[in-house]
């Protein structure tokens, strides 16, 4: 485009968004922590599109940032906000 006549500039604004079932978002991260031995019980996971929530309680800040990392490596997480507490 930038090498024709006249053309002085080009925005690319295009974005691509994919169909994001959150029940599968929040289902498959808590599988994911279940298999890295946090208690279901003590992690909540919601999902809004592809913002994912995270609250309860970790033993530790290592346990809560594991948390945190399993829930951006979800297929369709675009956004994690970890408010998991270290007690």
């Amino acid at each position: 485009m930038r090498a024709l006549l006249g053309v002085v500039g080009v925005s690319n604004q295009v974005a691509i968004r994919s169909r994001v079932n959150e029940k599968n978002i929040s289902d498959s991260i808590r599988h994911a922590l279940h298999r890295s031995w946090f208690d279901p019980k003590t992690i909540t996971v919601t999902a809004q599109g592809g913002k994912v929530h995270l609250t309860g309680t970790a033993h530790s800040w290592v346990d809560r940032q594991l948390a945190g990392a399993t829930a951006w490596a979800a297929p369709g997480a675009t956004a994690v906000q970890n408010d998991i507490t270290v007690m």
